[in-house]
């Protein structure tokens, strides 16, 4: 993962060239949009169109697969915001995770400002290539880990889909960028999300998902859960139980979520990728939960836990039976996550970066 807000890809060639040192075969472009209002989104946080388009192209030449995934954020995460000063009062201002919006997918500020600015940006990017244009299509999530969007929106999210295939055609990119959508865990997790919904429009978001190209999934489940119950709370997981938890998971969102309370047929199940893998302040059994300070001793053990996590993830994917995702992505900002200290030094993982390198080569 490579994000930033306006100004955040200032160093592309640099970054670039750590990722390719590593050997990663995918990079994935995170540029961040503050939510500032009811379906109201501030394109000047963002990256411009030829700042984001200036490291998608420099990745494209360096051979890389790319996927661009806008996300939205509250604006408290944005450089320089003071919410005391600020006037803005909307919740939206400190929410803590942007699963919780209510955007609008159809609205003009995500439609055009954000899902159609990517396009925009590839039309643009890929141009400047011409020749040099990669042959591999360049991947685009409509949405990313937007919970409540979804509940409240799932017709709109299929409307979404049919204009920006239209959008496509008209700006000659068939074939060139293919269209994916990345779910954060609560969507294989019932209650969460889709038993939120009417039956109605669960089938809404079957239709959805059905047209996309593509289906990423945010991999922040419980990494314990292959572990006989008695042995959880006594030992840590292995690598290998690790990468059964891995494919306990995906085999449970295809057959339980998927197929079973979306009734979309195996056939018609788009192509899987983890769109993003982490681990945080929860640790193997909740890799999501980021926040929290830690002793000494509890962040010596986030750190043996983290490597195992890691080192369970590649475990999974060098496995050919049980797995049929066809990639992850690893999500590297913020304390713990940023295992190769691009952003936060302390949190580098040396034995991390080895075995990645290594699975890689």
């Amino acid at each position: 993962t490579f994000g930033g807000w306006r100004g955040g890809f200032a160093d592309a060639d640099k970054r670039l060239a750590a990722i390719r040192d590593i050997g990663f075969p995918i990079v994935t472009f995170v540029p961040a949009y503050a939510y500032v209002g009811l379906d109201t989104i501030d394109a000047a946080s963002g990256p411009t169109r030829e700042e984001l388009g200036r490291a998608v192209e420099l990745a494209l030449r360096a051979g890389l697969q790319v996927v661009v995934k806008p996300h939205l954020n509250p604006p408290i995460y944005g450089p320089g915001f003071d919410m005391f000063t600020s006037d803005n009062h909307s919740w939206r201002v400190a929410a803590p995770w942007r699963g919780f919006f209510d955007v609008d997918p159809m609205s003009a500020g995500y439609r055009d400002g954000v899902v159609f600015e990517q396009l925009r940006m590839l039309k643009e990017t890929l141009t400047r290539l011409g020749a040099a244009a990669p042959a591999s299509p360049v991947r685009l999530d409509l949405g990313v880990e937007l919970m409540s969007s979804i509940v409240l929106f799932p017709d709109r999210w299929v409307e979404l889909l049919t204009a920006t295939r239209k959008e496509i055609r008209r700006l000659g990119l068939e074939g060139r960028v293919r269209l994916s959508h990345n779910f954060s865990h609560h969507i294989a997790l019932p209650e969460d999300q889709l038993l939120r919904m009417t039956a109605r429009g669960r089938a809404a978001v079957a239709r959805y998902i059905r047209g996309l190209d593509a289906v990423a999934l945010s991999q922040y489940m419980d990494l314990t859960a292959a572990m006989r119950a008695a042995e959880r709370n006594a030992r840590p997981p292995t690598v290998a139980e690790i990468a059964d938890a891995l494919v306990l998971h995906e085999t449970r969102f295809r057959k339980d979520v998927l197929e079973g309370l979306l009734r979309i047929p195996p056939k018609a199940v788009p192509e899987l990728h983890i769109g993003e893998f982490g681990i945080g302040r929860g640790g193997l059994k909740h890799p999501n939960l980021w926040s929290g300070a830690a002793t000494a001793a509890q962040e010596a053990a986030l750190t043996r836990e983290i490597t195992l996590g890691m080192q369970g993830l590649l475990a999974y994917l060098a496995r050919t039976e049980g797995r049929t995702m066809k990639s992850a992505v690893l999500w590297v900002t913020g304390q713990r996550y940023d295992v190769f200290g691009w952003g936060h030094a302390p949190s580098r993982n040396p034995a991390v970066e080895a075995a990645i390198r290594a699975a890689l080569e």
